[in-house]
């Protein structure tokens, strides 16, 4: 007891900033419907001041107004970044449009196609059942088809619940572009702030953590980065191979779709099945496979490589930690598994490193 009482006495300050720090962590978690919009707005920000940066120093004027060029600045950044999305948005239009009028066109032909393919799939195999066990397997194949209905019915009805439920998040999505112009406009002064409220030991430690997770960060987005350029390059040499139409526009898509957790390769494999079945009915199934090769590719051989090298850990950790993470919180686990995992450790070495200096200064 008399030891604990002197550990804490001699590392009160580290004790007291850990623990706000975990609260604070707890509270996140716990609005993370009220906190998503400002944390997303805190990471495009991020991304986005060294640009601004660059264009506020290497463009001409604002000596007298400094605060007007930042303005300009980020107002161009904002044009030229609508610019972008018009242009892609433009051009998903035309792509979605093309596809659902194909696809329109061809639905009763392609629904008959598949419900015969099925039938004949389903009739073949029956053949080869015995002829002791074939009530059961006309009865298992009934269950089925009622347990596909009820499991869709069931799937849509929880889609518009959590649309539902998430119809506040989205909305406080809406203030996005708000948050990220006031990040961005006064980023240095509420940096200032937020650390000059904290007495001064407290204001040590929250710089040095503030740098590690931006470390973290920067390494984990440019991991992120590399592995949608690759995601994008196979899946447009898998398709450019099938002579699938809009590959361009469906690689750029699944490059996307790379850095949304859990959705992204759903929504992936979705828009190219969709466009197939407008277009190349018959490659649908191959195209899934491909999908599926391509996704089992990232997970056990891009993820640990790429994210390894990039977080400056040993690509077996990778894959420890990455599986820990989907035990623990399913897929989501899975996605933040090796971000979180490296913040945690150099939070932990900064920690230790504290106490170290803490021991050498009462000796």
């Amino acid at each position: 007891m008399a030891a604990l009482s002197a550990v804490i006495r001699k590392h009160w300050q580290l004790i007291i900033f850990i623990a706000v720090m975990l609260i604070f962590i707890w509270l996140i978690m716990k609005f993370i419907t009220v906190f998503a919009p400002f944390l997303v707005g805190l990471i495009i920000a991020y991304l986005l001041l060294p640009i601004v940066l660059w264009l506020e120093k290497h463009l001409p004027g604002g000596k007298k107004h400094p605060g007007l060029k930042r303005i300009s600045v980020i107002i161009l950044v904002y044009f030229v970044g609508l610019l972008i999305v018009a242009g892609a948005v433009f051009y998903i239009f035309t792509v979605v449009t093309s596809t659902a009028s194909i696809l329109f066109q061809n639905l009763p032909q392609l629904i008959s196609n598949v419900v015969a393919q099925i039938q004949g799939f389903l009739a073949a195999i029956r053949l080869q059942v015995p002829a002791s066990v074939l009530q059961q397997y006309d009865q298992a194949i009934k269950d089925a088809g009622v347990t596909a209905v009820e499991a869709l019915r069931s799937g849509l009805g929880q889609g518009f619940s959590l649309a539902a439920a998430s119809a506040g998040l989205i909305l406080g999505f809406f203030s996005l572009p708000l948050v990220v112009f006031f990040l961005l406009k006064d980023w240095v002064k509420l940096r200032d702030g937020f650390f000059t409220v904290m007495p001064s030991w407290a204001s040590d430690h929250a710089r040095n953590v503030t740098d590690i997770l931006q470390r973290v960060l920067g390494r984990y987005i440019r991991g992120q980065i590399l592995l949608s350029i690759f995601i994008g390059i196979l899946v447009f040499i898998m398709l450019s191979i099938m002579k699938i139409e809009f590959a361009p526009a469906l690689a750029v898509w699944a490059a996307l779709m790379e850095f949304i957790p859990v959705l992204g390769p759903w929504l992936t494999i979705i828009a190219g099945v969709v466009i197939a079945l407008a277009t190349e009915p018959q490659k649908a199934i191959w195209l899934v496979l491909g999908y599926i090769v391509i996704q089992q590719l990232e997970s056990n051989l891009l993820v640990p490589r790429i994210q390894g090298s990039v977080m400056k850990m040993n690509p077996i950790f990778i894959i420890m930690f990455s599986l820990l993470g989907a035990y623990l919180a399913g897929l989501l686990g899975f996605m933040v598994a090796v971000p979180v995992a490296a913040t945690i450790i150099a939070l932990l070495k900064y920690f230790r490193q504290s106490v170290r200096e803490k021991r050498a200064e009462l000796l």
